[in-house]
């Protein structure tokens, strides 16, 4: 198995977890109600540590992507412009967008149905260069490749627009790498790194000649950046070809592995054995969820 098998068969065993926790937290009324309570879906757009519903409302039509946005409908979905709550063209944009639509169909939840794209991949789901903000929020570590996740994001804005980044500090290492935790991201030196065992990324330094970068800590204690689209991202960073070659050999790959009789009993199990914990996890009242996980965490 190569290094690009490798890293997309980690992020794909995460995939029976990541859709067990959420239809978990839809199945149960005080955990969908509790989310919907913290969530701004209704409302003016809100990120920490940077004014969007300012930066949106000075743009005609401007149109947004929430990418990795899960199923928390986290960052309102209206601007405030003239005095007057004005709808905004968001699309909420994943790639467990089928599993997810899914979860909202069983459990009859009113909210606009996710869209599937890739960040890896984005300028091949958006290619027109008309996006005036992506927003990235606890997702980006949970990507295949987070560099070339940046590159793409960047690609889709228009000259001017911004990619809005808010995630944990170094959640990798917290979660002992395991499911989607792959990287860590964190502020050092006032630089926004991106790295883990192997690998180490200095975004600034990356984007530098297309994008310019700012970088702070929220009251939360997480890492915000905004990064400002100043010009064409080098197609050398995006390449096309390169990706239908990975993608072809996953996809081989993938079809050989799904042969096995066992794979699929091996994939339904593990759903499972999540489903039923999660089950009786998001049935605890929060603040003990809470506690429990802070002592999963240090163990």
């Amino acid at each position: 198995m190569n290094k690009e098998q490798n890293i997309t068969t980690k992020w794909m065993n995460g995939i029976a977890y990541e859709v067990a926790f959420w239809n978990n937290v839809y199945r149960w009324k005080w955990t969908f109600n509790g989310m919907m309570n913290w969530s701004k879906h209704g409302g003016v757009i809100t990120l920490e540590g940077f004014d969007a519903n300012a930066f949106l409302a000075k743009t005609d039509k401007p149109k947004v992507l929430d990418v990795g946005c899960g199923m928390s409908y986290a960052t309102g979905n209206h601007i405030m412009r003239d005095g007057q709550l004005t709808p905004l063209d968001i699309h909420y944009v994943d790639p467990l967008a089928g599993y997810f639509n899914r979860i909202l169909a069983r459990h009859r939840r009113k909210l606009p149905r996710i869209e599937f794209g890739m960040a890896e991949y984005l300028s091949a789901f958006y290619p027109t260069h008309d996006v005036s903000l992506v927003i990235i929020q606890n997702a980006l570590d949970h990507s295949a490749h987070p560099m070339k996740s940046i590159y793409e994001s960047i690609d889709v804005l228009k000259k001017g627009g911004c990619l809005y980044l808010n995630h944990h500090i170094n959640e990798a290492e917290t979660e002992h790498y395991k499911g989607f935790h792959q990287y860590n991201i964190c502020r050092e030196n006032g630089k926004l790194i991106i790295w883990n065992k192997n690998e180490r990324h200095d975004v600034a330094e990356l984007t530098a000649g297309f994008a310019e970068l700012t970088v702070g800590l929220t009251e939360n204690g997480h890492v915000a950046a905004v990064i400002r689209k100043t010009g064409d991202v080098p197609q050398s960073l995006i390449d096309d070809k390169g990706d239908k070659r990975a993608l072809c050999s996953i996809l081989m790959d993938y079809a050989h592995t799904a042969g096995s009789p066992w794979y699929g009993v091996k994939k339904s199990a593990a759903y499972w054995k999540y489903n039923i914990l999660q089950f009786f996890i998001q049935g605890l009242p929060w603040t003990l969820k809470m506690k429990l996980k802070k002592l999963i965490k240090q163990a």
